[in-house]
């Protein structure tokens, strides 16, 4: 009866270990997928000659100049800048702050778009915005 207890134990300790990692095994996948596909699209844009300010300066819409766009939470980000300059392209100036911007780096968690702008010469300026917050950029004095 001893070795019963301790043979039931053993299969009810090796099923919760089993549960525990499958499902820390379901979000790793999640996370290197949002992962892959930001480095692909940065990928792209080194490739298309868009991935950072090199030649040809800083990303650019009107008279807005992206000087970085990060996404995501502390640890876990990716370069934003070609999708927030397609959405000011497409957007007339507006940004939605979500997962199109450049992948999911971090899923299950509220990310955040960081983005540091100017305005022809000016100086830069930063601004934050939380996922599924819209910010619209102008360079209006």
């Amino acid at each position: 009866m001893k070795n019963a207890h301790r043979h039931i134990a053993r299969i009810a300790a090796v099923l919760a270990l089993t549960a525990v990692s499958t499902g820390a095994f379901a979000q790793s996948a999640e996370y290197r997928r949002g992962y892959e596909e930001g480095y692909a699209a940065g990928q792209r844009d080194a490739r298309d000659g868009r991935g950072g300010p090199g030649p040809d300066g800083p990303v650019a819409w009107g008279r807005v100049h992206i000087e970085e766009a990060e996404y995501g939470v502390r640890g876990a980000t990716c370069n934003a800048r070609r999708g927030v300059r397609d959405q000011l392209e497409h957007n007339r100036g507006n940004i939605e702050v979500n997962n199109q911007l450049c992948g999911d780096p971090a899923p299950g968690e509220q990310k955040r778009l960081r983005l540091v702008y100017r305005c022809g010469d000016s100086a830069p300026a930063r601004v934050m915005a939380r996922e599924g917050e819209r910010l619209r950029l102008n360079c209006r004095r």
